[in-house]
């Protein structure tokens, strides 16, 4: 504690009595139950009631109304932990009028810290409310007039304190007027960051000096950061003393956030962007341009056109700015680098126009990849025709060199086996008969190659003609008969018995029929049965082929079609092939438009199945 010692020829006692009833505030002293014990003549002129009237009263006799459960808590929760009370409320005369006042309570203590009183300070606040609430009933007139504008409008004092904002406010912040008024505006809403600029531009504002178009954000109650842009401007009374300051606000959050967007997809588009003027000066351009060109951003703006663009300036044929063009797409040029080569681009350009000011925004991309790409292809493509001429010309010798010494080995092997220049014994027959079938195979094999290569090197036609399926299924069965009668094959037919005429390529359909019911034999035991069923299905002929051979494993289902596949059974000697003819059965039902397709089962059997267009003529 303070011992206070004054050189006055009269006593302390005295100093201090004099300094209560001198004081301009009303001072109140109460017992620890709130009962009145002191008035200093302030109060007295005050509330109306003389010491000797009041002392001993309850403190209540001065309250309009009583402190609600709410009020009392948070007024001995100050009091109780020595902190001073302070707030603002209205409080009774003797004569039953009210006034407006700021009111502090201190709590007073011994020196064991035991409450031996209170002392209550209160100042008469009615002008400035009255002056306080007129302004607020301006700007209330002033937000109804500017009306749906949505904009916040803040009242601060001098010290920065909250006077008002207007409903705007409140629902953009969170919080109520009531809840914040009177607390700092700093404190509450702005950032830490930007609190020491912020404070600077107030006080520059305070001192006589509008603002306009500082951007600063505030947090909301869910401490959420909208950005505001502000229009200052200090308050002044009559006396033209400065008494605030007032505070225009535009929510620019959504403004900012897409400026943000358009600048990162900006700086990274995948593509160069640049924006020339009308003086063919390069006003800006991105991040992607600088990669491209390999300059720096700070080297392309404010230069002539000329520094990237081939054509540039002086040859007078921009198609937008010389030929009033407003725009155009797809343009194939290039565009010149800071080590002197010349990109190949792709470039779209597109008159704009900003604040009244008309640019170029060209949009392009480094097709560098693409045009090497395209270069690569070519060759690939000219060596792949100088192969496939080279396969070509083999493929012709192959069938000269091979085919015509094989027909020359089975003919003679079948006028051997025929006896005509005599009798040969069983060995003899054996080996005429192994020649004959070898040669034979190895022919198949040579015809498979043959007709897969000109299918995919395109050489193989169709040759489109109406049959009878009926016809053509018979012709087929007759064919495939020596396959199916050596191993007692039943086979049975399964369609309408009405004609079906399709239109197709005869020659073609047959081979994909006599491989499909080539391979069922092959694959299927002796006394087992293969059928043959065949239907039309909306737009289409849908033909398959059902056997009840050793089936196909799922893992080789995948692959069966493809060129040289074979199922490996157990006993694979007795399934010799070429692994060509399902292949075939594909490449001939494709080119007819068609598709294959199969269901099998180890153990009980395959279906093939296959589908061709059912066209007309006319198509």
């Amino acid at each position: 504690m303070y011992n206070l010692e004054f050189n006055a020829p009269v006593s302390n006692s005295k100093i201090f009595e004099d300094m209560i009833q001198q004081s301009t505030d009303a001072i109140i002293y109460t017992t620890p139950d709130f009962t009145i014990n002191f008035v200093n003549r302030t109060a007295e002129e005050m509330f109306g009631w003389n010491l000797p009237e009041i002392k001993g009263k309850p403190i209540t006799i001065l309250h309009e109304q009583n402190l609600t459960l709410q009020q009392k808590k948070e007024m001995f929760s100050d009091l109780y932990s020595g902190e001073p009370h302070e707030f603002e409320d209205t409080r009774k005369c003797k004569d039953g009028s009210t006034f407006y006042c700021q009111i502090k309570i201190s709590p007073l203590f011994t020196e064991k810290s035991r409450i031996y009183g209170y002392l209550g300070i209160i100042r008469d606040i009615t002008e400035e409310k009255q002056n306080e609430d007129s302004l607020i009933k301006e700007i209330d007139l002033l937000t109804s007039l500017i009306g749906t504008a949505r904009v916040i409008v803040a009242v601060l004092d001098r010290q920065g304190k909250i006077v008002y904002y207007n409903p705007y406010m409140e629902k953009l912040s969170g919080y109520e007027l009531k809840e914040v008024k009177g607390e700092n505006w700093f404190s509450r809403f702005i950032p830490e960051k930007e609190k020491e600029r912020t404070r600077s531009v107030f006080k520059k504002a305070i001192a006589g000096h509008p603002n306009e178009g500082n951007v600063n954000p505030i947090v909301t109650k869910e401490g959420k950061e909208i950005i505001v842009e502000w229009y200052d401007t200090a308050l002044k009374n009559d006396d033209g003393e400065v008494t605030g300051l007032l505070a225009i606000g535009n929510d620019i959050t959504q403004r900012v956030e897409a400026e943000e967007k358009l600048k990162t997809i900006h700086e990274n588009m995948p593509g160069g962007i640049l924006m020339i003027g009308q003086d063919y000066i390069i006003k800006d351009v991105n991040y992607r341009t600088c990669e491209i060109t390999g300059y720096k951003k700070e080297e392309l703006v404010g230069q002539l056109c000329d520094i990237v663009c081939p054509k540039g300036s002086a040859s007078k044929k921009c198609p937008i700015w010389e030929e009033g063009q407003k725009g155009f797409r797809g343009m194939d040029t290039t565009i010149k680098c800071k080590n002197g080569i010349k990109k190949p681009i792709l470039k779209n350009a597109q008159e704009i126009s900003i604040k009244g000011d008309t640019y170029i925004l060209e949009m392009f991309q480094d097709i560098s990849e693409r045009k090497n790409a395209e270069e690569n292809a070519i060759e690939a493509k000219k060596a792949a025709e100088e192969a496939n001429q080279a396969k070509s010309e083999f493929l012709a010798n192959m069938s000269h060199e091979l085919r015509t010494p094989l027909n020359s080995v089975i003919g003679f092997s079948d006028i051997l086996s025929k006896e005509v220049k005599g009798e040969l014994n069983d060995n003899q027959k054996k080996y005429v008969s192994n020649i004959a079938k070898s040669g034979n195979h190895l022919l198949s094999l040579i015809n498979d190659i043959l007709d897969l290569s000109k299918i995919e090197a395109g050489q193989k036609q169709l040759e489109y003609s109406i049959f009878d399926l009926h016809e053509a299924l018979d012709e087929i069965s007759k064919l495939t008969k020596p396959l199916t009668s050596k191993k007692n094959i039943g086979l049975q037919m399964d369609m309408p018995s009405e004609d079906i005429r399709i239109y197709a390529d005869r020659k073609k359909f047959k081979q994909i029929m006599y491989n499909l019911l080539s391979n069922a034999s092959k694959f299927t035991p002796a006394k087992g049965t293969i059928t043959i069923f065949a239907s039309q299905e909306k737009d289409k002929l849908k033909v398959a082929v059902s056997d009840t051979g050793i089936g196909i494993p799922e893992a080789d289902q995948a692959t069966i079609f493809e060129p040289f596949q074979q199922v490996k059974p157990s006993k694979s000697s007795e399934h010799k092939g070429t692994g060509l003819g399902l292949s075939l059965v594909r490449e001939l039902v494709e080119m007819h438009g068609g598709q294959v397709g199969l269901k099998s089962e180890v153990g009980k059997g395959s279906t093939f199945t296959f589908t061709i267009p059912d066209k007309t003529p006319t198509d």
